[in-house]
């Protein structure tokens, strides 16, 4: 019997002294000047109002007066890295950068280990030295010699001059009372641009270029600031300096039976009892037809805001000293609840009455806490939180090492709100940059990069024919691509019935890519999209009869930014469009991107 662990989403439920949402909030550091940095002599870091970099013009950046970015522009003799006034141990970290063309940093945690800041935008192989990649240690032998290391799983960085965005969660070495190291520094997790490129990775002491090759339980934030051109901005810390909770040895009371509230067994003499050393719902020998009443003593060290989290698959209620936090009564899948609970330093007693029915899923208990500074602790048994064998039978993924085409329905996020795609083609390429075409309207729906699809929700059981890309995806709604001129400044994601809109379907070459045809306003269309230097989509149309009361909507979008070269930035930097001869106009809802109808039309999305 299979089994798989449970993710789902988050949902809060109020009272009195709770809140909805999670707690740990990052602190945000301020780029209003330098304050939270040590001096370093050199005037190569400095703050910012804007900023932007040449796409191509190496290691070239230019600023604009303001605040809210730092920004590090190095010169041969005026270089030096930047350093944090405070220390950290355990931490999770985000913050957003932009890398100006072959320009190289590094975010050094603790001052010692070091995530790769690059420019590696189309590399197909990423190594360690390449964006979000930790860089290998380094010793002299007597030469300098370099190793471990570890690379990205995917290369997820971004175009010169586009913000990216990097979450980590760092895990500090842990030390004896004697100052010996009795665990290795660990990386949770790194995330760019929404892709997962590092999970646990132990480091076994710091890598090249560090403040000191001295391990230690507290340490700096460094930037490296003597290699490139690279700003920052949007820089939080969570600093978690704090013992975690605990709990103590779990009793419980079981109850055999099919019960529609705790009303209904909680004056029962229960059929079982004892006490668990962890949290687990199989105190109950059944799977179905019972409910078991949990207690326990919760010990935090620090009096503040907690977030309980509790997992369950059924009915259950939560209460905290004596007081309903919080109740699922109807009936429940899988999922998770969280809740913000104001504790007391020390003890507070902990309730859980769970009960559940229902045979079509399997029984799931877990409960966990985050303090104001500690990170998560879970008490359950790790068994407690596994499905037992009715999630789906295998995960059926589909990879493109050649030109790829699926037909498939696909759902997407358009104005914020979830859209399905019922006649769309899926198109994969081995330079890892895919995209989805919406027959229905002649559009490039979204673009992602990495690996292809997910075609689980598609085959699975019954499935409803529906595929998912495996990254995150750059959203570019499926709204008509031609359109008249006169309703360049209309929302609408679908063709108006005037247009004459005709299907042709597609053709496929010798390299086995499609050319998608349609017929619109009396022109005929084809429509190629073709991976250019492994690093963007060249798009080109080819008209015939273009009719000259429509135009090409290129893109709509809340701001569009000409940066000269027929290269504007979309959306305050996420992507570029290259495109020659086009022109930006206002709505009442953003701008729009427009370019006139030709016989031959040729632009570019590069992200």
């Amino acid at each position: 019997m299979k089994q798989k662990t449970f993710f789902s989403r988050l949902l809060g439920i109020g009272s009195l002294f709770i809140q909805f949402g999670m707690l740990a909030q990052k602190e945000p550091v301020s780029f209003q000047d330098l304050g939270f940095w040590k001096s370093n002599g050199k005037n190569n870091w400095q703050i910012a109002g804007q900023v932007s970099a040449d796409l191509n013009k190496k290691e070239f950046m230019t600023t604009q007066p303001g605040q809210g970015i730092l920004v590090n522009l190095p010169e041969p003799q005026n270089r030096a890295n930047l350093i944090s006034a405070k220390e950290y141990g355990d931490m999770d970290v985000e913050f957003d950068f932009m890398m100006a063309s072959h320009s190289n940093s590094g975010f050094y945690l603790q001052g010692r280990y070091e995530v790769q800041l690059m420019d590696s935008w189309g590399v197909q192989n990423p190594s360690t030295g390449d964006c979000g990649g930790i860089y290998k240690r380094r010793k002299f032998i007597p030469q300098e010699y370099l190793y471990e290391g570890h690379a990205p799983r995917v290369n997820a960085c971004l175009a010169p001059g586009l913000w990216q965005h990097m979450e980590i969660s760092f895990q500090a070495p842990k030390f004896d009372a004697q100052g010996n190291k009795i665990s290795n520094a660990k990386v949770l997790f790194i995330k760019l641009n929404g892709y997962t490129l590092h999970e646990n990775v132990e480091l076994s002491g710091p890598t090249g270029g560090p403040i000191s090759e001295k391990e230690v339980a507290r340490g700096p934030i460094m930037i490296q600031g003597d290699h490139g051109a690279v700003a920052f901005k949007n820089l939080k810390i969570k600093d978690f300096d704090g013992q975690a909770a605990s709990l103590s040895p779990v009793n419980y009371q079981v109850f055999y039976g099919k019960f529609k509230s705790p009303k209904d067994f909680i004056n029962k003499k229960p059929n079982a009892s004892g006490t668990q050393a962890q949290l687990a719902w199989n105190a109950s020998k059944n799977n179905d037809e019972f409910a078991t009443v949990f207690t326990a003593s919760l010990n935090v060290p620090k009096a503040g805001k907690h977030n309980l989290e509790l997992v369950s698959a059924g009915n259950y209620t939560l209460q905290v000293n004596g007081q309903m936090v919080a109740s699922d009564t109807i009936y429940s899948n899988r999922r998770k609840k969280n809740v913000e609970v104001e504790l007391p330093a020390g003890n507070s007693s902990v309730k859980i009455t769970y009960y559940k029915n229902d045979a079509d899923m399997s029984p799931m208990l877990g409960l966990g806490i985050e303090g104001p500074n500690f990170r998560m602790v879970n008490f359950q048994h790790p068994s407690s939180t596994l499905i037992l064998g009715n999630g789906p039978s295998d995960i059926i993924l589909l990879d493109a090492p050649k030109p790829t085409l699926l037909r498939s329905f696909v759902d997407i996020q358009q104005n914020d709100v979830r859209k399905r795609l019922v006649h769309s083609v899926n198109v994969g390429n081995p330079a890892h940059l895919h995209y989805t075409y919406d027959l229905d309207n002649g559009a490039i729906a979204q673009i992602w990069k990495g690996d292809f699809l997910d075609t689980t929700p598609m085959w699975d059981n019954r499935g409803d024919g529906s595929s998912r890309p495996r990254g995150p995806v750059l959203s570019l709604g499926s709204s008509p691509l031609v359109v008249k001129t006169a309703d360049l400044e209309k929302d609408s994601d679908s063709i108006s019935e005037t247009a004459g809109f005709k299907i042709g379907g597609y053709e496929v070459d010798e390299q086995e890519l499609p050319t998608f045809e349609y017929e619109i306003f009396g022109s005929q269309i084809r429509d190629q999209i073709r991976v250019i230097e492994n690093k963007y989509l060249q798009r080109t149309l080819s008209i015939k009869n273009p009719n000259a009361e429509a135009s090409l909507k290129v893109v709509s979008a809340k701001s569009i930014q000409s940066l000269g070269n027929d290269l504007y930035a979309i959306n305050g930097q996420s992507y570029y469009i290259q495109a020659p001869q086009a022109s930006i106009r206002t709505t009442a809802t953003g701008q729009v991107l427009v370019l006139p109808l030709a016989e031959k039309i040729t632009y570019s999305i590069l992200w």
